[in-house]
């Protein structure tokens, strides 16, 4: 549930589109109230989650992977909204969150409050009655961790978004505790894998919004350390640690070696963009693609994970 124009969550991107104007001017109200969930980055984090139940060894339930989708969607969308309903005033000193519905003073803001405990409440509703404990368990952690310990850290500390990379992973756990009841196996491994692909994700937003950031409060890496070697040190570490966690899976027998040279490959384009960014960050010129090639590793790892799986 976390990421370019709009205010980020580790690891997964918020872009949204701006809600059609009415004639008026304004935004219709449905429109205004969508935007609070910030649809596009829930739809990313509740694909991780269904990626999840779908690398489990079960068989599918079509019936229990539609509810699963609307507990995660739901559940990421509450929490997105929640977060607008926190951050509403240091959205409003930045320049690519200040024309959001709350801060531009288009919904009151119990409307936000009231969108986010809503989406929440029916998302665990759905969770209790279909799912075991330990799924329910596990979208409380996310939601938690999000709103209770990522989302005030910004305003403190770097290290906020080490954090708030757990609850951007958890969405695979969730999936594979749906279907097994369990949280190991493959499941963990694609805990660890999106863990660790958010920060080079999000180190990449943070540098180019770091202007941005410093503006509003946020106490990131990009603003902390703004000479940048901390940060691109910190990138090369985790596009490092991606190489062995993508290819445990491999090594277990949990997937193939179609998935592990498929892994390989993204690695290797996803630290040559690392090298790039870290030039750019120097000062020493060159385009910054780290955050685009972000958007396109998490998929196509999934992706070929899902379909050179074993068992």
């Amino acid at each position: 549930m976390r990421a370019e124009e709009e205010s980020l969550k580790p690891g997964l991107s918020e872009e949204v589109a701006d809600p059609p104007a009415t004639a008026a001017g304004a935004p219709p109200l449905p429109a205004l109230l969508l935007s609070l969930t910030k649809p596009r980055l829930a739809l990313l984090s509740t694909l991780t989650g269904v990626a999840g139940y779908l690398a489990a060894p079960v068989a599918v339930s079509w019936t229990a992977f539609l509810a699963l989708f609307a507990v995660l969607f739901l559940s990421a969308a509450g929490a997105l909204a929640l977060n607008q309903y926190m951050e509403r005033d240091a959205d409003g000193k930045m320049a690519r969150t200040r024309e959001r519905a709350l801060p531009a003073g288009q919904l009151p803001a119990p409307a936000a409050l009231a969108t986010g405990l809503g989406a929440l409440g029916l998302s665990l509703l759905l969770s209790v009655a279909l799912f075991p404990f330990l799924t329910t368990g596990l979208v409380l952690a996310t939601v938690g961790i999000y709103l209770l310990v990522y989302t005030p850290l910004k305003q403190v500390t770097p290290w906020c978004t080490h954090l708030g990379a757990i609850p951007g992973a958890l969405p695979p756990l969730i999936g594979w505790s749906a279907a097994t009841g369990g949280a190991g196996g493959l499941g963990l491994w694609l805990f660890l894998i999106v863990l660790l692909w958010q920060m080079p994700h999000f180190f990449a937003i943070a540098w180019m919004c770091r202007e941005d950031y410093a503006a509003g409060g946020m106490k990131m890496l990009s603003v902390t350390h703004g000479g940048g070697s901390r940060l691109v040190a910190e990138n090369y570490l985790y596009l490092g640690l991606l190489f062995p966690v993508s290819l445990a899976p491999v090594l277990l027998g949990q997937a193939g070696w179609v998935y592990g040279a498929i892994a390989l490959l993204l690695n290797a384009v996803f630290l040559r963009e690392g090298i790039r960014f870290a030039r750019g960050v120097r000062g020493e010129g060159g385009r910054n693609r780290l955050f685009t090639f972000s958007l396109l590793y998490l998929p196509l790892l999934l992706v070929a994970l899902l379909l050179n799986r074993v068992g």
